[in-house]
């Protein structure tokens, strides 16, 4: 048997907000859950998990 695992996909053009939302989701995870952000970011430096990363969250590329 398989276990679902709930899942969010969070999408928009440049500047709609993606990287805040996640930001404040992640803010007000509940301390009994473990979560799992993948972040799909072309270019020579990662804007987002940079932003990600001085919030606090641990980032792997």
């Amino acid at each position: 048997m398989t276990k679902k695992v709930p899942t969010n996909i969070i999408t928009g053009f440049l500047g709609v907000g993606k990287t805040t939302t996640i930001l404040n989701l992640l803010k007000h995870k509940p301390a009994d859950e473990k979560w799992a952000v993948l972040v799909n970011e072309f270019g020579e430096i990662g804007i987002d998990g940079a932003m990600m990363s001085e919030q606090g969250a641990f980032i792997k590329e």
